[in-house]
């Protein structure tokens, strides 16, 4: 008896583990709507399309072909004869399809069994193939993402240039010498510069909003260091979309606005990203400085490096 209880505990745990690990695929919306996303829906298994984390509502949702596929949701759908798509019933964010046994309907369906799906939100359309499987599922979930939540690119910090300085002239002495014959700087090729095409007429208070975009996501990224904002919160994703706001040439009043970011939080960002680019900015200028001082005294102390062209 003990070891029948002890067989049937080690089997509902590995099952329960199977379940847990199921994975998730992740889209977000521009995606979602500008490819032609594929989806299999395994059978026993099924497949769930989640679009909470946009915000949207579903209103209606159809099938081509529903002699393979069957679907239920989190909530209430509106008629689709009522011809409202201001219907007050569509209050669903979760649609859980599956496959079925093949109901012989007199419409035609493809050799495969695929059919196409569209979800209709309060926003817009979600067009998908669904295609059916079987065996074990590499996915059983679809989660539609808001793109405030796609993670930034890092930029690559650009390779500073060598420079190329002109040797100081000694001290004239007592005797005449020859003068000596005229010394070249050598400039290096010019390099390629992506540069942005600014708004006509906005070239100044352009070039101040990217600025204020760059300061207040300096001041995200010091936040969330400090654990004050954290990362995928709903803060976060507001200042995030102010950030797009004032790149897009938006004022930090619009952007405040648009964004529904907090006033106080906003500028509070804002301040602490203008002394972390500052510093920044600081600290290449000095750089810079250091750099052409240490080539002067190299060529001091080092008289066998002129053989070289003067370049440092």
């Amino acid at each position: 008896m003990l070891n029948k209880l002890a067989i049937v505990t080690t089997f509902l745990i590995a099952t329960a583990s199977s379940v847990a690990a199921m994975p998730i695929r992740t889209v977000y919306e521009n995606d979602a709507n500008s490819k032609a996303i594929e989806l299999k829906v395994w059978k026993g298994y099924g497949l769930t399309i989640n679009l909470m984390s946009t915000g949207e509502t579903i209103k209606q949702v159809w099938i081509g072909d529903p002699s393979r596929f069957a679907f239920t949701s989190n909530g209430g759908l509106c008629q689709s004869s009522g011809g409202d798509s201001n219907c007050t019933g569509g209050k669903a964010t979760v649609i859980f399809l599956r496959q079925i046994d093949p109901i012989n309907f007199p419409v035609t369906s493809s050799s495969n069994g695929s059919t196409q799906i569209t979800v209709l939100t309060n926003e817009k359309q979600y067009q998908f193939k669904i295609v059916p499987a079987t065996g074990n599922p590499t996915y059983t979930s679809l989660v539609i993402k808001s793109d405030s939540e796609r993670p930034l690119p890092i930029p690559r910090p650009r390779t500073p240039q060598p420079l190329t300085v002109q040797k100081p002239q000694s001290a004239p002495s007592d005797f005449p010498q020859p003068s000596p014959p005229p010394q070249t700087i050598k400039v290096s090729p010019p390099q390629p510069v992506a540069l942005m095409r600014p708004n006509p007429g906005t070239t100044l208070n352009g070039a101040i909003q990217r600025n204020d975009a760059n300061a207040l996501a300096f001041g995200l990224a010091e936040a969330g260091r400090k654990g004050q904002v954290r990362p995928g919160s709903t803060t976060w994703n507001k200042v995030q979309d102010a950030i797009k706001l004032l790149r897009r040439g938006k004022t930090r009043d619009e952007a405040i606005l648009l964004s529904r970011v907090d006033k106080t939080t906003f500028h509070q960002l804002l301040e602490w990203g203008a002394i972390v680019s500052d510093f920044l900015r600081y600290i290449r200028e000095e750089l810079n400085t250091f750099c052409i001082c240490v080539g002067f005294k190299v060529k001091e102390k080092c008289p066998n490096y002129s053989n070289k062209n003067d370049e440092i």
